[in-house]
């Protein structure tokens, strides 16, 4: 099935399409992005979903999108996710320990959530075989209007996960076996350990590319358009501008830093868990001057910037995009990728 990959972001909606090409590879059928301004998803007005919905309807007719089928992600910083491990069970049983489960670590009420789960494999532990899952829980409101707003816009879901498993499709490669993946939004940082090719363990935290604009706007006296220029430009380059913007984002990116840091501590503690081979940047604030540098220096772990279309053939029209934009379609491109029957 041909299905069109919508990342449905906090300032802006990503969309890519892809199409079988030669020798393994995907060829880029579609690919395209408009502002939001604001997050209208987090908006219950009817007007706002009207709103955004025709956005997308327009940017599928400018992108010549020519599939009705979509694969959309949801927010990782509003969704529970969490890896558990239970007895080898039937699909029955599965089930309802997993509901069970649920209803003591998830922190909404179980009957106002959808329930999802992806076996991650099975361990031997004092000669009992148990399973590993991966169990994600999302509030039904945030499923229902993005949902409404998919179908406004004259298209067709097919799937919702989250946007963390879309990442870990499009930018790890098959040839690492651990990666920390780190998708630096604009409201929150969201982290991950990609083990084998399936999600292992998540966070997020609230921290974003706009909290260092408001840094950099706050210690420099500027407005925050002019900030955010300022930190694009200039980024964590100590010799610009005396170094004073380097001072006013590194609070901010120690924050990151730091939950980078616990979450390495607590897979390498793991029995399962090992080395990481990588740590690979996504988002926005992925391409600030010197974060690489910065993040190798403090993890002592290879950091690359992430580019989720290595295994993508480009056509003419593409050809024209700046690979610093790469980054910016990691979700869209993942949910492009997933496999649909």
């Amino acid at each position: 099935m041909n299905v069109l990959g919508l990342d449905i972001g906090t300032e802006s909606v990503k969309l890519v399409q892809l199409g079988e090409g030669k020798a393994g590879k995907y060829e880029l059928l579609a690919l395209g992005s408009a502002l939001l301004g604001t997050n209208i998803m987090a908006s219950e007005a009817e007007a706002d979903l009207d709103n955004l919905a025709q956005i997308i309807k327009k940017l599928c007719l400018d992108c010549r999108v020519n599939t009705k089928n979509v694969n959309t992600a949801l927010p990782q910083d509003k969704v529970y996710t969490s890896v558990i491990t239970l007895p080898k069970l039937s699909e029955d049983e599965l089930s309802s320990a997993l509901r069970w489960e649920a209803e003591q670590y998830v922190p909404f009420p179980i009957d106002e959530v959808t329930l999802a789960h992806q076996i991650l494999g099975a361990t031997v532990d004092q000669g009992k075989e148990k399973l590993s899952v991966l169990l994600v829980a999302a509030p039904n409101r945030l499923v229902d209007k993005t949902v409404k707003v998919i179908q406004k816009a004259g298209l067709n879901p097919v799937s919702l996960e989250t946007e963390m498993i879309s990442l870990a499709r499009s930018l790890v490669p098959e040839t690492i076996k651990s990666a920390l993946v780190v998708d630096m939004g604009a409201s929150a940082t969201d982290i991950a350990i990609v083990r084998s090719g399936q999600v292992v363990l998540t966070r997020s935290i609230p921290t974003g590319g706009t909290a260092l604009t408001r840094a950099v706007s706050y210690e420099l006296g500027l407005e925050e358009n002019q900030a955010e220029a300022y930190k694009k430009a200039y980024g964590l380059d100590k010799t610009k501008l005396e170094g004073k913007v380097v001072a006013a984002l590194s609070p901010v990116l120690e924050v990151v830093l730091k939950e980078m840091e616990k979450t390495l501590e607590f897979f390498m503690s793991d029995k399962e868990g090992g080395q990481i081979g990588q740590i690979v940047l996504s988002g926005g604030s992925a391409l600030l001057v010197e974060v690489t540098n910065r993040i190798t220096e403090k993890m002592n772990v290879e950091v690359i910037v992430g580019n989720p279309f290595r295994d993508v053939t480009m056509k003419d029209a593409t050809k024209t995009i700046p690979a610093e934009s790469y980054p910016f379609y990691a979700v869209a491109c993942g949910l492009a990728m997933k496999e649909t029957s």
